[in-house]
């Protein structure tokens, strides 16, 4: 274990700290996989808590009207409206950037009680009005914490 690893978990531990303090900027982040089978075409559903609680703010100044380039989309902008998300380096980057045909999709606040999420239909996994963000941005070179710059699928153009 390096240097950086132990940095991370020492982050992920203060992390704990503020949210036992009730930092109110410490919320509840779920990670949605929908990976579609090739052959029967059937979506299945992987959600990771994030725990503790990610930091989330709004964007910084310095980065609205920033363009992002993503391959085969055009004029992407950061808005006053996105969340700039940190969370500590005790996760894979593969998480939030899945590889392949798997889809992420980040639902702010949902339903938990005692650390366990509450579906409002379990079978189908769904929330009742769910705040649903996508990732537009990862900056992974802090050495502790990865910083996610997320829009809300409603803000899109």
């Amino acid at each position: 274990m390096n240097l950086y690893e132990k940095l991370a978990k020492i982050e992920n531990k203060l992390s704990l700290v503020e949210e036992k303090l009730g930092v109110p900027q410490r919320r509840y982040l779920l990670v949605r996989h929908t990976i579609t089978d090739p052959t029967t075409r059937i979506p299945s559903i992987e959600d990771t808590l994030i725990n503790p609680k990610a930091y989330i703010t709004s964007v910084s100044p310095r980065f609205v009207n920033m363009q992002i380039a993503i391959p085969g989309a055009d004029s992407i902008y950061v808005t006053v409206n996105d969340l700039e998300v940190e969370i500590p380096k005790v996760y894979p980057i593969t998480l939030f950037k899945p590889e392949g045909k798997t889809r992420a999709m980040f639902i702010l606040d949902p339903t938990v009680t005692y650390g366990t999420i509450v579906y409002s239909n379990p079978a189908t996994k769904s929330f009742n009005n769910p705040k649903i963000y996508s990732l537009v941005y990862v900056d992974d070179t802090q050495s502790t914490v990865y910083k996610l710059i997320l829009t809300g699928q409603k803000d899109k153009k």
